[in-house]
């Protein structure tokens, strides 16, 4: 729909880390998002909406002359956090990173690290304000299932990225190749295990049939014994099941992104 993904990777601004990057970490980027071209803009954004909430807090309590005086080292922060942002997307996942100091002075830095797994990935959301169209910010916003649950969880949210709608194509193109890559590696392990799973069973009470006198092989095969141990084989079926079903879920709902968006491009 949106074409091959090597003819996106191609025309975005950046699709490869630094030698040094690339040399600490092997895994392969596809794409590298950009937030230098709109840095300047979403430090005015951010200032704009500090000094109206100052103000208005000056006419209130007077904390707001606080405020102002802390404006100052607020920008340095959010300068050095847009400098040090990296927002990269792999085979496997969306990496975000971004070393900033803290915004209460001389408490060090903060380093942040969010990794959100492709197959996880059920919407991406691009929103903008009215003060933000001004500036030309947008929103970029990554939904995904949490701890296998099918409530979507905002996994990632940052401002000031340069051409979303690339990186939202990306993403759409390679959390679809990997939710059906998962989803046929957990049907063959769910095969797998289906036939591993009568094995044991078998060996357990069929065993003692053998050596010992067909009434009580067949004793064994009613005995408590056995009952308890048939939960214990149905369990992880029932689990590969429902994470089967939370797949076909998540391909569903990115299809209909990608068919819903190549409608908004035609018209």
């Amino acid at each position: 729909m949106f074409g091959s993904a090597k003819d996106l990777l191609l025309s975005g601004p950046a699709s490869e880390l630094d030698i040094e990057e690339e040399a600490d970490n092997p895994v392969q980027v596809l794409y590298t998002a950009s937030f230098e071209e709109l840095s300047s803009k979403n430090i005015q954004y951010d200032t704009i909406i500090w000094l109206s909430i100052s103000l208005l807090l000056v006419l209130a309590w007077g904390v707001g002359i606080v405020m102002l005086l802390y404006l100052p080292f607020r920008r340095y922060v959010l300068r050095k956090d847009i400098a040090s942002r990296k927002l990269y997307v792999t085979s496997a996942e969306i990496v975000y990173e971004v070393c900033r100091p803290s915004f209460i002075p001389f408490c060090g830095e903060i380093k942040i690290e969010k990794r959100v797994p492709l197959f996880l990935v059920i919407d991406i959301i691009i929103e903008q304000g009215c003060l933000q169209s001004v500036y030309g910010l947008h929103t970029f916003r990554v939904e995904s299932i949490a701890n296998g649950k099918a409530a979507p969880v905002d996994e990632l949210q940052v401002q000031g990225v340069h051409n979303p709608g690339l990186l939202r194509k990306v993403v759409v193109t390679q959390a679809s190749k990997a939710i059906q890559d998962a989803s046929r590696s957990w049907k063959t392990n769910f095969q797998t295990a289906g036939g591993e799973s009568i094995s044991p069973v078998e060996s357990f009470t069929l065993g003692p049939a053998i050596l010992s006198s067909p009434s009580k092989g067949w004793k064994t095969i009613g005995s408590p014994l056995h009952a308890r141990t048939e939960p214990r084989v149905v369990a992880p079926t029932d689990l590969m099941l429902h994470k089967l079903e939370e797949v076909n879920k998540s391909v569903k709902r990115i299809e209909f992104f990608m068919e819903k968006t190549q409608a908004r491009h035609e018209t």
